[in-house]
């Protein structure tokens, strides 16, 4: 018996049309100027309209110095256009406060007012800045029935109540409607990383007074620092060639010992990877098949040994090798003049290849005029950096995909050494050629090693003064000066009299 159905217990899915979006709602003083200059005890209807019209709860609350004023109403529904009112009753005594108007859960509007009995008066403000900080506008403000230390503790914070005014450098900035009376604390700041206070009183109504206030700069917060650090490297060139020439003498002489051959080292690699027990099959075939003298003719038979190519590579690889070293300073925020440099590349070579740790330790501290002062030391394996350049001469014309291991295989014709040997056992020439890649692997990883076998761990010491530049909160976002040090291989030590050292801030990724 058979059967076949194409009904479903589901229910199928249908589409149904998304909630309709929400408009977006806006709220402001209607026909009422940015700043409400007020007599005492003076009353004056304030006007709010909301976009869409609709019915709407408004709030509003007096905030700043508003002493005895008031408002008839805290909360008002708006009319079918929108349209909501509040009288306003200026206090008994001059001053300056702010009226705040918002729906809950919504957007927000403000003006300013200035009650006076006397009148009221512009004031001229001069800022007086001798820093070196790049300034571009000034943010003034008054503060009626106050001093500079009520307000200090608040800057560079905006006070509630205070008079604005704004102004790009070398224009007048000028606050308008000051109230005439009262003592006044005048400020004025550039973003959050410079500013100043003067006290000023005496105001005439109807008269521009002018007010000169000295401008110093926030100290820079280098809890923040996380930069990109370009080290250039200029080492002494006579001490660092002979650095170098060391490491390379290092470095070939742990892929071929110098009491051996080419051949025996490739063989006696070789032999460390053959399990142990065809270990003796190994042995036997080697001696009665005089494998170290076929080995030995057969790479002598290459175009060039595994030296020469090794020491050519390195020096196409050097060629166009940055000289420089990239690092991320990151301060510690919890250890005052305490930062980690956490190296990214040494010139062309990747941090790590190079044999460098993830993170150093690093002294970061600050001086008047924003100069910063970094020192540290950085460690490497200049044997792994050997490494990492010759690998880069060897594959910057080879396929795509092709290791450094293929290269010595192919250096070595390690197919052909394989048929040229034979087999033992139940090895035959493939497998010897496989043995031959494995080697030369071995040998290859024990040769950049060198320097890590050999104990010699270098060292780039590090001490730099630089200029930074900061952003709105005075954190560094760049800085650039020049750095002396020197740069060793664990024995031989060149010395770096002077170089550039410049940082920026990381480039972020873009959002897939």
């Amino acid at each position: 018996m058979l059967g076949c159905s194409s009904e479903s217990s589901e229910e199928p899915v249908r589409w149904t049309p998304p909630p309709p979006s929400t408009p977006e709602v806006s709220i402001a003083f209607d026909q009422m100027p940015e700043l409400l200059a007020l007599g005492l005890r003076e009353e004056r209807a304030l006007h709010v309209v909301v976009d869409p019209p609709g019915s709407h709860e408004v709030n509003f609350v007096l905030l700043g110095g508003s002493l005895d004023a008031r408002l008839d109403r805290a909360t008002v529904e708006t009319n079918d256009e929108g349209r909501a009112s509040v009288l306003l009753r200026a206090p008994n005594k001059a001053t300056t406060f702010r009226v705040r108007t918002w729906i809950m859960g919504g957007p927000a509007a403000e003006i300013n007012v200035s009650t006076s009995g006397d009148g009221f008066a512009p004031v001229e403000i001069i800022p007086i800045y001798k820093g070196n900080r790049p300034i571009t506008d000034w943010t003034a403000s008054i503060v009626a029935r106050a001093t500079c230390a009520d307000v200090a503790p608040l800057l560079p914070a905006e006070v509630a109540g205070a008079l604005p005014g704004h102004a790009l450098v070398g224009e007048p900035l000028v606050v308008q409607d000051a109230p005439v009376g009262p003592s006044l604390a005048v400020t004025v700041r550039a973003g959050e990383f410079a500013w100043g206070c003067s006290d000023a009183s005496g105001l005439v109504a109807g008269e521009m007074t002018t007010v000169k206030v000295n401008v110093i700069d926030k100290p820079i917060d280098l809890r923040g620092t996380n930069l990109e650090v370009t080290l250039v490297l200029k080492p002494d060139p006579t001490a660092y060639t002979s650095l170098l020439k060391a490491t390379s003498t290092l470095v070939l002489d742990n892929l071929v010992p110098k009491e051996g051959t080419p051949a025996t080292a490739l063989l006696d690699a070789m032999a460390s990877r053959v399990p142990e027990p065809m270990a003796a099959a190994f042995d036997d075939a080697r001696t009665l098949g005089a494998w170290d003298t076929l080995a030995s003719d057969h790479l002598s038979l290459q175009p060039a040994s595994l030296k020469s190519a090794l020491e050519a590579w390195f020096l196409l690889g050097v060629v166009n090798e940055p000289s420089e070293i990239v690092a991320t300073l990151t301060a510690l925020p919890n250890v005052p003049g305490a930062a980690t440099l956490s190296p990214l590349r040494f010139g062309s070579v990747a941090a790590q290849d190079a044999g460098m740790p993830g993170t150093h330790l690093a002294k970061l501290t600050v001086d008047v005029g924003d100069v910063l002062h970094l020192g540290g030391s950085l460690y490497w394996l200049p044997s792994r950096y050997f490494g990492g350049v010759i690998a880069r001469g060897a594959l910057q014309d080879a396929p795509e995909g092709t290791t450094m291991a293929d290269m010595l295989s192919s250096l070595a014709a390690c197919d052909v050494l394989g048929q040229t040997l034979g087999g033992f056992d139940t090895c035959d020439g493939a497998c010897l050629a496989g043995l031959c890649h494995e080697a030369l692997v071995s040998l290859w990883e024990n040769a950049i090693d060198a320097s890590a076998l050999s104990g010699n761990i270098g060292h780039i010491n590090i001490a730099a003064a630089v200029t930074a530049s900061v952003d709105d909160t005075a954190v560094p976002v760049a800085f650039q000066g020049s750095w002396l040090g020197s740069i060793s291989d664990g024995n031989l030590v060149a010395k770096i009299s002077k170089a550039e050292i410049s940082a920026k801030l990381p480039e972020v990724p873009p959002v897939p």
